[in-house]
């Protein structure tokens, strides 16, 4: 009989067994210390590090629905939503920001160190008071001797205090009014550069934030990414769209671990019918939440970080934020003793909260779209 295929939910229900058998090996971690390098690395050991992409440009273990599903499992088992954003953070670089844009083998070297948990790369767009807005946008990078000087600042880089590497975005030139950009890959021991504190170090521990100073920072050609001046378009202005699509993934694994924590405590409280009929409805709406969240995330596989996912995302997002704002309620009424609750909310109020502006115009739009378009199944008066 001949060996049948693979499907891709066997593929992902594989991976998703050997990220959990790598996290219950994996050394302990705890909220208050530096980026876990150790359990990191045992991560890369264990090649759960880099299957959303394939340094040598060759098919990759897992898709972007399977990448969320893992992260889901990071949150779920480690109750650390820091550490599944941290992870994430490295699939997305890999396969979205460098991947596609590889120029020569350094690039490629850089990916393997990624993938084997020897390279941590964090990515830098927004800047002081002018977000990540194109026009705003003022970090710059000039030829000079063969090489590039950039100059300029950037913020709340996540990852940044234990980067290794970042990729910055820069100014390399005006066309037509319009600012072009290009990526460069910039060592963190490069001279010129100086990372910044920011007052955010300690949120979404151990993920780690910081700010960078570029002063005349010398970067070889060769670390310029293959984005031709569009880096913009090609990486920065989707994405918002990709971010949000996986960090759903994420955010329900998060969610899934706080419930595992109350069901877990009221395995031994004798539970009323009421709270057992409370405890059950959350289970059953983050059941939904899960299949959008699949849903959104096969999307972006099909179509791409595209307007209508934004438009799915900002949808789900209010729904996590209404199943938080439950659960956490009905944690308070409990009076609950499970001590990783706290942190796991804290946290998910944090993530649900970035770039909420970018969700509030999106309703508004939805809104005016509504009351302004005659839809064709009114009945006229």
């Amino acid at each position: 009989m001949m060996d049948q295929p693979v499907t891709e939910d066997v593929a992902t229900a594989r991976l998703g067994a050997a990220m959990r058998e790598a996290l219950r090996t994996a050394p302990a971690v705890s909220r208050g210390d530096p980026f876990p390098r150790a359990w990191w690395q045992h991560l890369g050991a264990r090649a759960m590090l880099g299957v959303g992409f394939d340094p040598d440009g060759n098919e990759s273990r897992a898709d972007w629905p399977a990448v969320a599903a893992l992260a889901g499992t990071i949150a779920r088992e480690t109750a650390h939503v820091g550490l599944a954003l941290g992870w994430l953070m490295n699939e997305m670089l890999g396969r979205f920001v460098i991947g596609p844009h590889v120029g020569n083998d350094g690039h490629r070297a850089l990916l393997r160190g990624m993938a084997g948990g020897h390279k941590l790369v964090a990515l830098a767009i927004s800047e002081p008071q002018a977000g990540a807005h194109p026009k705003l946008l003022r970090c710059a990078a000039r030829r000079h001797d063969g090489h590039w000087l950039l100059d300029g600042e950037k913020s709340f880089v996540s990852n940044g205090p234990a980067a290794d590497a970042f990729v910055v975005l820069a100014v390399t030139g005006v066309i037509e009014g319009r600012n072009r950009f290009d990526a460069f890959v910039v060592d963190a021991d490069s001279p010129g550069l100086v990372r910044r504190p920011t007052g955010h170090e300690a949120v979404l521990p151990p993920l780690g934030h910081c700010a960078l100073a570029l002063d005349g920072c010398v970067v070889p050609d060769a670390r310029r990414l293959g984005t031709e001046s569009n880096a913009f378009d090609l990486i920065a202005k989707p994405l918002r769209t990709l971010e949000d699509t996986l960090l759903g993934g994420a955010m329900a694994g998060a969610m899934q671990a706080e419930l595992d924590a109350l069901a877990r405590w009221q395995r031994g409280a004798r539970p009323t019918p009421d709270t057992l009929r409370r405890l059950g409805a959350l289970r059953l709406e983050l059941m939904a939440i899960d299949t959008l969240v699949a849903q959104s995330a096969r999307q972006l596989a099909r179509e791409g970080p595209g307007e209508q996912l934004a438009d799915l995302n900002a949808g789900l997002r209010l729904i996590l934020q209404r199943w938080q704002a439950g659960c956490e309620a009905f944690a308070a009424q409990l009076n609950d003793h499970e001590t990783r609750l706290p942190d796991i909310a804290g946290d998910l109020r944090i993530v649900l909260g970035i770039a909420r502006g970018v969700g509030e115009a999106r309703h508004l739009k939805a809104g005016t779209g509504l009351v302004s378009t005659k839809e064709n199944h009114e009945i006229p008066a």
